[in-house]
């Protein structure tokens, strides 16, 4: 990926994280191959667990109704770290997923959105899952946060040829197909399938409030019904210098037109430079 990490000066809607934690992820290179490293190194993990007989690494960290019941709400995060031991193709078809798709999702939105697309299309499979499994089973895997970055990247790029030259959208529905129908039919399985649509929810609802992807007719509609019901509100340098609002909001915006163009900027982008050129208009000449 290029560059992701080696420019610390890009701010805005495309913040990188700050400090000591910053430099410890840019030694990775991008989120997307630390998400991967901490996986295979979990997994390993779980193997040697699993060959010593240790069973309460799964136990406390993997996801259970029961157990968030008794208040180990971190599994809502830990879950999404393990994967099946004896299905090695569970972490396999996850991991290539993230790879090969993931790095071009987190540079073209950047780490910090990234990571909350990512981390709460997980969180929000899990929350699915234990709302609808909550008196039993246990749930692991990275599937719901790894369904969110695929349906994120099918909306940025819906016409992309990926496996068997098949579009990145097709490819999108036939996952999410496979998920919807064993959850139509209640059929019994061990695949979190209630969690693998929430992420993919979570993926595409994000990606479209980031606006992104184009809008369908009827949602488009609504959002103008919306849009004048609410004052409409530009943003503003609020508590910045005329220099400090061009170099913390509009030179990073500027600088991804350069790179992938017009049609890649977010509605907040798009306003940021309304609200530019509002503000030189109105300057002394």
């Amino acid at each position: 990926m290029l560059g992701s990490w080696e420019q610390p000066k890009v701010r805005g809607p495309f913040q990188r994280f700050s400090g000591s934690f910053r430099g410890f992820i840019g030694r990775f290179g991008s989120l997307v191959h630390l998400i991967v490293v901490l996986n295979v190194v979990v997994f390993a993990v779980q193997i040697l667990c699993a060959a010593v007989r240790f069973p309460y690494f799964e136990q406390y960290l993997s996801l259970s109704g029961d157990a968030v019941r008794r208040g180990f709400v971190w599994q809502f995060l830990t879950y999404m770290f393990l994967h099946s031991t004896i299905f090695v193709d569970h972490i396999i078809f996850n991991l290539i997923s993230l790879w090969f798709l993931g790095r071009d999702v987190e540079y073209h939105i950047g780490p910090k959105y990234f990571t909350r697309l990512y981390f709460f299309g997980g969180l929000l499979g899990g929350v699915l899952w234990v709302a609808l499994n909550f008196q039993f089973g246990r749930v692991i895997g990275a599937s719901a946060g790894v369904l969110a970055v695929v349906v994120a990247y099918a909306t940025l790029w819906p016409d992309r040829l990926l496996m068997f030259e098949v579009k990145a959208k097709y490819w999108a529905l036939i996952l999410i197909a496979l998920d919807a129908v064993p959850v139509l039919r209640e059929a019994g399985s061990n695949i979190a399938h209630a969690a693998h649509l929430g992420g993919a929810a979570f993926g595409y609802l994000y990606i479209k409030q980031l606006g992104y992807g184009a809008t369908p007719r009827w949602l488009s509609w609504l959002h103008g019904i919306t849009a004048r019901l609410k004052p409409h509100r530009r943003p503003t340098p609020r508590n910045m210098s005329s220099e400090e609002f061009v170099r913390e909001e509009i030179d990073p915006i500027l600088d991804k037109i350069a790179r992938e163009g017009m049609q890649s900027l977010t509605r907040r982008e798009r306003k940021i430079l309304e609200s530019a050129k509002d503000l030189m208009q109105k300057r002394p000449r």
